[in-house]
Order: structure tokens, then C-alpha cells, then sequence
């Protein structure tokens, strides 16, 4: 549960703020906790599937045991179909350019090219797992210092008796204003990288139906 501070705080009286900031801050203990993963705690909506499965979208000749690195032109065409920056109606092409020209182990080339695909994605993705996982580690760890400077917040006003008490009063202050405010933004950031997963999942699904289209 993201914790946004509005712009408008840092205009309020002091005695405001504070109210504000623990407010912000008590809501972290009502948010829903994040779900257990084998590595970590899972912050997203989608479903953790630990790593893809081949017999999902491949309907073609067995993997299993394939070393598509042996073959220079596919090693060679895996990584630019693989990666997200290439468009899929590109990637089709170039897969139809490879397919009139792979000769008669056309098939078997091509389940090399798709073998070759499917462990890239499945690779990239499985490291995007893990670092989604210890980003929210991190927003764990975050939210919990921001509790424990909110009541150090509340202590120090309660003490508050002379103006230097109250200056570093207001200096605590800024600290958790701030610390709410980097937790604010990494949380909407995690929104889109859970994206991430389900992309490349989309990806290698549509990858393989172009490469089994080739196929004769």
C-alpha cells in the first residue's frame, strides 16, 4: 500500500504536519502484507510462477537436451529476438528470413531457434523474480524505519521544551516526510515493473507461435 505525502504538507503548521506524518506512517501497519515467495516476499497482483513452461506454447519437436549455442546463426538471431526492444512484427521476419534459408533441417533449426529463445526469457525473467523481490525487501525494511522514526518524532515533540529541542523536532520531521516520500515513489514503481514477467511471458508465446508457423 503505497503511502503518498500531498504536496501541500510542508505549507501546514507544525503541529499539523506531525499529525499528518503519523497518519501516513500508522497506515503502513493496516496495509496488506506482502506475500511469502520461496526467495522473498512478492509485491504484485500477478501470480509468482517461478519459471516458464516449454509444453505451455511449444508444440513442436522435444527440447530436451537441445544446445541451440551450437548452431552460429541461431546463436546469433536468439538475443535480437529475445530482447523486448525488437519489435515482434520484426522478430517474425526475421524468423521467415531464417526459415528460407536453414535447408533441409529446416525443423530441427528452428527448434534450436525456439529452444534458444525460450531459455533467454526464461533466464531474464527469472532474474526480474529476484529483483522484484529484493525491492520489496528494500520497501520492507523502509516502512519499518519509518515507524520507528515516527515515534522518535513523537518523543521528541512530547520533550520538546526549550528551541533547540523544537528545531530538531522539525528536522525528524523532514527526515520521515522524506523517507514516506522515496517509499511513495518505489512503490509505484514496483506497479510497473511487476509488468515485466507477464510481458516476456506474452513474448515468448507469441515467438513461438511465429517459429511453429515456419515449420513444415
Amino acid at each position: 500500500m503505497p503511502i503518498t505525502t500531498p504536496r501541500f504538507a510542508r505549507t501546514l503548521p507544525l503541529a499539523r504536519r506531525l499529525a499528518m506524518t503519523a497518519a501516513l506512517v500508522g497506515g503502513l501497519s493496516a496495509a496488506p502484507a506482502l506475500a511469502a515467495s520461496p526467495t522473498g516476499l512478492w509485491p504484485c497482483i500477478q501470480p509468482r510462477v517461478a519459471s516458464l513452461a516449454a509444453a505451455q506454447m511449444w508444440a513442436g519437436p522435444p527440447l530436451d537436451g537441445l544446445d541451440w549455442r551450437t548452431d552460429a546463426k541461431v546463436s546469433e538471431l536468439v538475443p535480437v529476438l529475445a530482447a523486448r526492444r525488437t519489435p515482434l512484427e520484426q522478430a517474425g521476419t526475421l524468423i521467415e528470413d531464417f526459415a528460407k534459408t536453414a535447408g533441409p533441417d529446416k525443423n530441427q533449426r528452428l527448434t534450436l531457434l525456439f529452444a534458444g529463445v525460450f531459455d533467454q526469457i526464461n533466464g531474464l525473467r527469472s532474474r526480474i523474480l529476484t529483483g522484484i523481490e529484493r525491492y520489496a525487501k528494500h520497501q520492507v525494511d523502509l516502512s519499518q524505519r519509518i515507524k520507528d522514526e515516527s515515534l522518535a518524532l513523537a518523543k521528541a515533540k512530547k520533550a520538546a521544551a526549550t528551541d533547540d529541542d523544537k528545531a530538531k523536532t522539525v528536522e525528524l520531521e523532514k527526515q520521515v516526510l522524506w523517507d514516506t516520500r522515496i517509499y511513495d515513489t518505489r512503490a509505484q514503481a514496483v506497479t510497473a515493473v511487476c509488468e515485466s514477467p507477464v510481458i516476456l511471458e506474452q513474448r515468448a508465446f507469441s515467438l513461438a507461435r511465429s517459429i511453429q508457423n515456419a515449420m513444415e
